[in-house]
């Protein structure tokens, strides 16, 4: 009879886990009107924000854009910084404030909020 094998978890790869991304709804208002149908605009400002929060270093990424909403992507671990600094006590760049709304912790919840934010406006 062979050796009996010890059994492998799944989740025991050895690698280190990274830390799961939420997703944080994000609202602009007020301020000089800019282009918000692209990531392109929202980037800029977002980045203003962490950087007058002192957070510079801290990742994230637009996923998707609808008018004045976002969602963008931060690693769990940064998110009570990313809402410190996006909520509207913090202005962005020319005026225009930022808010945030919800935490996601999955990528279909946004967007859900995204769609009925469509069909209410």
């Amino acid at each position: 009879m062979p050796p009996a094998r010890a059994r492998k978890s799944s989740t025991s790869s050895g690698r280190p886990r990274r830390p799961r991304p939420r997703y944080l709804g994000v609202e602009a208002a007020g301020g000089e009107p800019f282009p918000l149908s692209s990531s392109t605009a929202w980037v800029p400002r977002l980045r203003d924000a962490f950087d007058a929060a002192g957070l510079a270093q801290v990742p994230f990424r637009v996923v998707r854009t609808e008018g004045p909403r976002a969602i963008v992507e931060v690693e769990a671990r940064h998110v009570p910084a990313a809402r410190r600094a996006w909520n509207p006590e913090m202005q962005g760049a020319r005026g225009c404030s930022l808010g945030t709304t919800k935490t996601w912790g999955t990528l279909q919840g946004a967007k859900a909020w995204l769609a009925r934010a469509r069909t209410t406006a």
